[in-house]
């Protein structure tokens, strides 16, 4: 069995505002693209705009969570959430080699780009003022001669 299909036990969780965290990671075995496509999919918090990823959540909600991978345990109280903590997740799973290099990268921009957010409550207007500019730029292109 090559890495890219062998399973982990995972259990990822954390409480947003009344258990709006996806349960689709809690207590099973995942592999590690399993596992990337979850942190990084749409945690539809912030709707109607998307791209509020679970990633951000785990690393800046205000209240409690946990992260379990095989043996290791990562548990937060409230206000305790940090991005260091799911970059040291990341890190171990990069490390036993479930993820490649191209999804350890993402997944790190994405933690960077979470910390720059800081607050889960500021997740909404960061996409709001970041699909702006994005859509501003394309009027801009299309309307060079």
């Amino acid at each position: 069995m090559s890495k890219s299909d062998q399973k982990a036990y995972v259990s990822i969780y954390c409480k947003i505002y009344t258990e709006n965290f996806s349960q689709e990671m809690i207590d099973r075995y995942a592999t590690g693209k399993e596992i990337y496509n979850f942190l990084l999919k749409d945690a539809k918090c912030c709707l109607p705009i998307k791209g509020d990823c679970n990633l951000w959540y785990l690393g800046s909600n205000e209240k409690f969570g946990n992260i379990i991978y095989n043996d290791r345990v990562w548990h937060w109280g409230w206000g305790e959430s940090s991005f260091d903590t799911v970059q040291e997740f990341i890190d171990t799973i990069y490390k036993d080699g479930l993820f490649t290099r191209r999804q350890y990268k993402n997944l790190s921009i994405k933690i960077t780009e979470g910390r720059r957010i800081e607050d889960m409550y500021q997740i909404g207007d960061y996409l709001s003022r970041k699909h702006q500019t994005t859509t501003n730029t394309a009027k801009e292109n299309n309307h060079v001669l």
